[in-house]
This record gives structure tokens, sequence and C-alpha cells, in this order.
């Protein structure tokens, strides 16, 4: 998958907090023993006295675009990511891998590209090329530095003594942990439910705002609405609290790495990005939203990896094998395991030994006492420009885990998407059923329904549902799932949504289709949302996002004056309303439904 994000000034798109991310993502001293301590200070020094090359990662074995980066500049004022996304993937062809603006309005920006090819066809296509009046330049661009090298020469790493960080902050690592991960964990849940509304309300009033901005035929009702609703462009019901609050997560990526005061390798999480000079790892035993099941499958694999004779893997060198675990688990009592390591230079036979060490271990040996019901194994290397995600081996238990809700049985593959926290998804697909009223009337496009489970549940409560799913793996799921719980009036699409919801809109043989959307953290795709906006059958968007500034942009094209580029008539917001599925964090889960102007 092409990364196109734009970063720097308006066109930024909130970072996530890495810790939060893997988790969506008390004062105890730390004790090192002296003969240790010295063996630290021994690296520290001589940390401090090499000569460190930030380019250093682009002669390493593993493959980065930032050697294939060109510069842009002279670029119109106020140009705006989509119309440079537009410029670039679909006016000239092009391929770029990433687009970072700087300044703002952005001075210029760098594209980097999959390979030499690419990049000098690019650097021939876009130099000289006139745009909006004016004729832009377009050259060759050194890569980044490494952001860890510039970090500990800056003194500001934490993995040298004598650093900035490891001066200023003392707080115990189990504490730093906690902050990270859940950063609201000594927060009364009251106190936090008003946080988040209240977070809610501020969006939802600069929403209203940029809509009257850009469309000023919907104006007159987002006024009202503000009139009405104490300036919120739309009414927001009250925020529904999580039923449950501690160990409600039903999967998290845990990385691998070393520990900051031990070195010991760990499985856990980061305590700060690597962008910010860190790699330690810390274990997550106070983490109050992670389930004893999960916790006791991250200290059996944490013992593997200690008695392996294989060394974790540095993002900074890119040296050592034990990457990643991911670990899922079920309201069945199911835990599911996804190992992932570098191959580094193995040979086959030497992968063979290990993934039969790994089973023996989780199927004979000690980790069976952690009640592992599968688990997979993955390489994972960037030796190639290739986007694909490497292949799942299955070494031992079921291929699948299964979960319970609303009712219904759910086969749920290693990949597929799952929502974390089942007791408030069951909340929040009720609610959605409810905006819905489901009758045989009306067709629902679930878009992005992962492995069917709104689909599903609006199927159940009696609507004529078509799901569509990029994943191969969640479709067959989804399609096992409608099997498994006797639904017949719901089928499944698998590919991308810009790809196939133009026959999913021909196959809905109703006068009347609901599209409820559920994409990725970055919201839904230019081709997706302008089919929705020229398809005047669909008269009502539910919309559910896990990030709403990061679909900020969906929210306002969606409302933009008709156009040749936005065909049909606009949306405009008519209820929003926020579930709490990530307690102890900031995150939240928003339902804004949008109705067509007419």
């Amino acid at each position: 998958m092409t990364d196109t994000t734009l970063v720097g000034s308006k066109f930024d798109i909130p970072d996530v907090p890495e810790s939060s991310r893997l988790v969506e993502k008390e004062d105890n001293e730390c004790e090192v023993a002296e003969s240790e301590t010295l063996k630290l200070e021994t690296a520290i020094d001589t940390c401090e006295n090499k000569e460190h090359d930030p380019y250093s990662y682009t002669r390493l074995g593993d493959f980065t675009s930032e050697i294939f980066k060109i510069e842009l500049g002279n670029l119109p004022n106020y140009v705006g990511y989509g119309q440079l996304r537009k410029l670039l993937n679909i006016t000239l062809s092009l391929s770029p891998r990433k687009i970072k603006a700087i300044g703002s309005p952005p001075k210029f920006v760098f594209i980097t590209f999959k390979d030499t090819g690419d990049r000098d066809y690019a650097l021939k296509v876009l130099n000289g090329y006139v745009w909006k009046g004016k004729t832009l330049s377009a050259k060759k661009a050194n890569p980044a530095a490494d952001p860890m090298v510039k970090k500990r020469k800056a003194g500001d790493s934490e993995d040298c003594l004598n650093s900035k960080k490891a001066k200023q902050d003392d707080t115990p690592v189990e504490l730093r942990l906690k902050n990270a991960v859940t950063p609201y964990w000594n927060i009364p849940y009251d106190e936090q439910l008003k946080k988040k509304e209240t977070d809610v309300r501020q969006f939802l009033i600069k929403l209203g705002s940029q809509i009257c901005q850009f469309n000023k035929l919907l104006k007159p009702h987002i006024q009202k609405n503000r009139t009405d609703n104490n300036n919120l462009c739309c009414p927001l019901l009250p925020i529904k609290p999580s039923p449950t609050t501690k160990a409600y997560r039903n999967k998290c990526e845990f990385t691998v790495g070393k520990h900051l005061h031990t070195k010991e390798k760990t499985v856990g999480f980061r305590l700060n990005a690597y962008k910010e000079g860190s790699m330690s790892v810390a274990e997550p035993d106070d983490c109050i939203n992670i389930s004893k099941e999960m916790l006791r499958a991250v200290k059996s694999f944490q013992e593997y990896i200690r008695s392996s004779p294989r060394d974790v893997f540095n993002p900074e060198n890119h040296e050592g094998f034990w990457r990643q675990l991911t670990v899922r688990t079920s309201n069945n009592e199911d835990v599911l395991l996804i190992v992932v390591m570098h191959p580094q230079d193995l040979s086959q036979n030497e992968l063979e030994e290990e993934k039969k060490k790994l089973k023996e271990y989780f199927e004979v040996g000690l980790g069976r006492m952690c009640g592992v019901t599968s688990v997979y194994f993955q390489l994972f290397t960037k030796r190639s420009s290739n986007d694909e995600v490497p292949k799942l081996t299955h070494l031992m238990g079921s291929k699948f885990l299964e979960e319970t809700l609303l009712g219904m049985k759910f086969q749920v593959s290693p990949e597929a998407f799952f929502q974390v926290n089942v007791p408030a998804t069951e909340i929040l697909y009720s609610m959605v059923t409810d905006f819905v009223k489901p009758n045989s009337s009306v067709s629902v496009l679930d878009i992005c329904c992962g492995t069917g489970t709104i689909s599903l549940c609006l199927a159940k409560a009696g609507a004529k549902v078509i799901g569509i799913e990029m994943c191969p793996e969640a479709v067959e799921n989804a399609r096992l799932n409608a099997e498994k719980n006797n639904l017949s009036n719901v089928q499944f699409m698998c590919g991308k949504a810009e790809d196939v919801i133009l026959n999913a809109i021909k196959d809905c043989d109703s006068d009347e289709i609901i599209a409820v959307v559920d994409p990725p953290r970055a919201g839904l795709h230019e081709k997706v949302l302008k089919a929705i906006r020229g398809t005047d059958k669909i008269q009502k968007l539910i919309y559910i996002s896990c990030n709403a500034n990061a679909a900020f942009k969906n929210f306002i094209d969606l409302c933009r004056p008709t156009s040749n580029n936005y065909r049909g008539n606009p949306f405009y917001p008519v209820q929003a309303a926020v579930v709490d599925m990530f307690p102890h964090t900031p995150h939240k889960e928003i339902v804004l439904i949008f109705e067509r102007y007419n």
C-alpha cells in the first residue's frame, strides 16, 4: 500500500503516541548490580567517544525509501494535501511512498519513492512542470538523519547516563510506562468521561465553523443547530461509558527490546518513540487495560527469548532477530500469538528449526502453562521495496479465535480487525442499529466491514446488508460468521472499497441506501467518499471514527458544495454520539450521522 501521508503545519494528522497505538498501547526503584553498572558505564563512554554517522542506516541491508528522495519547490500558495496527491498520483501517474511538507504554507515538500527508476522519472516529470501558474523545481534530496543519532549527539538520548533525558527524568520505569500507555490511569473514571465529552464538544464546534466556511448553503442548518445545542453543529448524546474499565483489551502488539536499566531482553511497550531518542522497553505488568491471560502469554514468550541465543532486533543498527509479539484473546478463553522475527542471514533450515522450537515450547514445553490456543510465526524485513505484508505461518493450535458479541459467534483470523473492547463494542453496535432502524425496504452498505460484526448485527435486526472489506481472510471470516449465525440477508465483497463500492451500490435493490463506515484511523479513501457523495440513493451516512481529527477532511468533503469534483448534493451532520472504547486513555469512538441536503 502506498503511504502518501503529508506531514507538517496545517496538513498535520495528529500523531498517535506509539504506546497508545500498541495498546489503539508504582514506585519501585530499579536496582542494578555493581558489575552491570560498570559494564553500562563502559558502553556509555564508548557511545560518547565514537563518531556516529546519522546516515549509516541507509547503508544497512534493509530497504529505506529515504535514499530515493526528491525535494519539490516553488509550490503554489496554499496548496492542499489532496491537490498535491492528485497531481502526483493521478495527473502525473507517479508513485510516491511518503510526502512531507515543510512550512505553513509549505515552501517545499520532500517526496520519497521505492527505487531509482521511480525517483528519476518523477524528477524528469516534475522539474519545470507548470502547476497553478507556478513552475515547479525538483531535485534530488539527502536522506533524513537518524533521529536516534541526532538525539545522542545532542546529549538527549536515554542510552547514556549523562544525557539530558537521563538526568531530567528520574521517574521509575514502571510509572513512566503507565503514563505513556494509560495516561488517565490516575484520573477518576467520571472525570475521564467528562474530559472526553468536552473534547468531542470542542471538535463539533470546530466542525460547524468549518462547514459554514466551506458551504454557505448549509449555514442556516448549522446555525440553527448551534442555537439549539450550545454552539455544537449537531445534537450530542451523553457519552456512553465502557461497561468495564480494567483488562478490557483483547489485542495488543508488544515490542521486543532491551530494558532501560537491566538491559535484559524484554517484551512490553516502548517508554517513548524512537524519534525521541528511546529504544527501551518496559514490562506491561502494571498496565490496567491488559488482562492476566495476555500478561501470562507475554511473560511466557519473554522467558523463551531470554533463553534464546538470538538477540532482540535493534531499530538503530537493524541487527538482532526478535521484533514483536501480538497477543489476541477472546471472551471464549482463546489466546492467539503472532511472533515476529527478522530473519537476518539465517538459512531456511535454521528458520525451520526456530519454528519447531517455538511450537514445542508452547505445545508441550513451559509455554503450555499460559493457555495459548494458537501460535503464528511471521518474518519481517525491509530488505525489499515490495509493500506486501509478510505471510503468517501457522505453527500450532486453532487457525483462528472465536468471539461472542451480542449473542452471536464470530470467527476471527489472526490479522482481521475486531474492536478491542467487546463490552463497549456491544453498546456501540446497538447504538448504530438504532440509528439505522433496519427494515426490509432499506439496504445497508457496511464499508470496511472487517469480520462482519456490524453487518451481522444489522442483518439480525432485519436489514439487507452488503459488506465491503479488503482483507481476504476477514471476508472469509465474515461469510463463515453469517453462515454460523444463520443469516442469509447479508453478502460480502472482497476488495478495496474504492474499487468495489460502485458494484456494491448496483447490487442494492432498495430505493434507499444507508451507508455505514468504520474506516481505519486515517479515514475513508477519497474515491470512496466521492462514490458515496455521488450516489443519490444514499440519503444517510453513519460514520464511526476512533480519531475524528484524522477523519476531519472526510467530514468537510461530505459537506462541500456540489461540483465536478464532488458530485451529488452535500451531506450535513444531524447527530453525534460517543462511546468510551478506551478507558484510561484520551481516545474514544465517535459516531457522526450525516443526512443528505435536499
